[in-house]
């Protein structure tokens, strides 16, 4: 019993000396932990999830169109020229074509247009005709669809919630850098 007092009392000592001991900077509670290149590293690691994320999201997308059946207007399309894009792009992951195309409307009107929609024209040539819809979009833009590419409303909610997830780490850097800012100006 003697020896189980001592050595509690020796740990009560022990205690007391630590916390009366002077800490070290990088460990204090000043807000100042770790070193400036591992805040960096945490900083990047997290832009490369929110961009691998939000380029998921654009990927997927790109599985969601307009409804053919809803198209204010209707036509022919003929590829004249395409272009290979890709892997890795502002609209996502995965090759695609941007082609340009002449449409003979149903009305008589005829245009050149520019799909640069990944998986709209998937391995299309100059030369290939296919049946196209415009669509109007939100605030005045236009789409176009083609009635074998089914409309998947879904898909575009999945592809927003991708996209809000990843913005959850750009928050996590802005607030990180604003923090580091006013530590900043409050030293000075």
């Amino acid at each position: 019993m003697d020896e189980l007092l001592a050595e509690a009392e020796t740990n009560v000592r022990r205690t007391r000396a630590d916390r009366n001991a002077p800490q070290d900077p990088a460990t204090s509670g000043d807000g100042r932990r770790g070193t400036w290149w591992g805040s960096l590293l945490g900083v990047l690691i997290l832009l490369a999830i929110s961009a691998v994320l939000l380029g998921t999201a654009e990927t997927v997308a790109r599985f969601s169109r307009p409804d053919y059946n809803d198209a204010r207007d209707h036509g022919t399309a003929t590829v004249e020229q395409c272009q290979r894009r890709g892997p890795i792009t502002i609209k996502g992951f995965g090759y695609y074509n941007r082609c340009t195309v002449k449409v003979t409307w149903d009305g008589g009107l005829k245009s050149r247009i520019d799909l640069d929609k990944p998986g709209f024209l998937p391995g299309a040539k100059p030369g290939d005709t296919f049946k196209i819809g415009e669509n109007q979009g939100s605030r005045g833009s236009v789409g176009y669809s083609r009635p074998d590419l089914p409309s998947r409303g879904w898909v575009a909610w999945m592809a927003g919630l991708i996209a809000l997830v990843g913005i959850l780490p750009l928050f996590a850097v802005i607030y990180y850098l604003k923090s580091v800012v006013k530590n900043i100006v409050k030293r000075r």
